[in-house]
């Protein structure tokens, strides 16, 4: 007869592993198992004072981990500033940027903000809350 505590043992090792494993497989699908790993914006870092308009044009670049590796500009990115793509978190005001990264300063505001770029894990779904890879930037506002 088991022990309570090889019971216990192994009820929570079974309540580890199940989302694991089911969190696994949701990312097989017709793609052959191509998913994008890393998501990278260009510039890391901007100042929008130096830049014409005070507009800064951020791209994304993605790393997959089945080739071709690196995609570079990544397509059907969601562009924010300063809240996640799927985030209740109101709009602070503090800069826009375009549906193709082209952010603008607010004219009120002076800080620094965080560029963030939202594409999709798994190229072949929608990109969702539960298929997202998120790659960030920092924009300085004079």
């Amino acid at each position: 007869m088991r022990s309570l505590h090889s019971r216990l043992t192994w009820f929570a090792l079974a309540l580890f592993a199940w989302p694991a494993i089911g969190c696994s497989s949701f990312f097989l699908s017709s793609n052959n198992g191509r998913l994008l790993v890393v998501v990278s914006v260009d510039p890391v870092s901007a100042n929008a004072a130096q830049f014409t308009n005070g507009q800064v044009q951020f791209t994304a670049s993605g790393m997959f981990n089945i080739s071709p590796t690196r995609v570079n500009p990544l397509g059907n990115v969601i562009w924010t500033v300063d809240r996640p793509a799927f985030s209740g978190i109101p709009d602070l005001g503090h800069a826009t940027i375009s549906s193709n990264g082209l952010a603008q300063c607010a004219m009120d505001f002076s800080g620094t903000v965080t560029v963030i770029a939202t594409a999709a894990a798994d190229p072949t779904q929608p990109v969702s809350l539960s298929n997202e890879k998120v790659g960030t930037a920092q924009m300085i506002c004079p």
